[in-house]
């Protein structure tokens, strides 16, 4: 209880000090890391990246889904928050860095393509430039079938930064699938869910 009281000021500290970079007050519900994690299909994937994890909401339930052999790369851009989970997740690679350059962290680390990404960025606060730059990187570093999951909370769905995102994902997956609506978290939340075409 006194870690989770613990995470939760220092996840509100950030949110005040870089409301772009962290984009919501609250870290993500178990509710909604699960539903992202089995629309990824983690299960079934042994190289698994995270964009953004931040106090490690979804690299909880990505470790507690993935198989024994499976590895994990999060990509955290606050060095501090890196750190916090560095010393919670043994398991996983954490590393600070911006995804805009995963190609080149994921080849550092010797890992190959991925088969699945889990993004927990704040998209719809993200200048167009810099949602291109990282979805294009995504695309390149995704495996053909590969999955790309992320969400957007209901009340930003209609911000221009939101709306755009949608339509790049659209744009650069083709299908893309849209979870139900998760009350549970707060704020609510949709998840889109992408396959890289093979």
């Amino acid at each position: 209880m006194i870690r989770a009281v613990q995470r939760q000021v220092v996840f509100v500290g950030k949110f005040l000090r870089s409301p772009r970079q962290i984009g919501a007050i609250t870290p993500s519900s178990p509710f909604l890391a699960r539903e992202i994690v089995h629309l990824a299909q983690v299960r079934q994937s042994k190289t698994i990246v995270e964009f953004g994890p931040g106090t490690g909401a979804f690299t909880k339930e990505i470790l507690a889904q993935m198989p024994r052999d499976a590895r994990l790369l999060a990509v955290e851009a606050d060095a501090g928050m890196a750190l916090l989970l560095r010393k919670k997740f043994h398991r996983a690679i954490i590393t600070a860095g911006s995804a805009q350059k995963i190609r080149r962290i994921m080849k550092a680390h010797q890992l190959e393509a991925a088969d699945c990404i889990i993004s927990g960025l704040p998209w719809a606060s993200f200048e167009p430039q810099l949602q291109d730059d990282i979805l294009e990187e995504a695309l390149a570093v995704l495996k053909p079938g590969g999955k790309f999951a992320s969400f957007g909370y209901i009340h930003a769905l209609g911000m221009p930064g939101a709306k755009r995102f949608r339509e790049q994902l659209h744009h650069i997956f083709g299908s893309v699938q849209m979870s139900k609506v998760i009350w549970k978290n707060v704020p609510p939340a949709m998840i889109y869910c992408c396959t890289k075409e093979k």
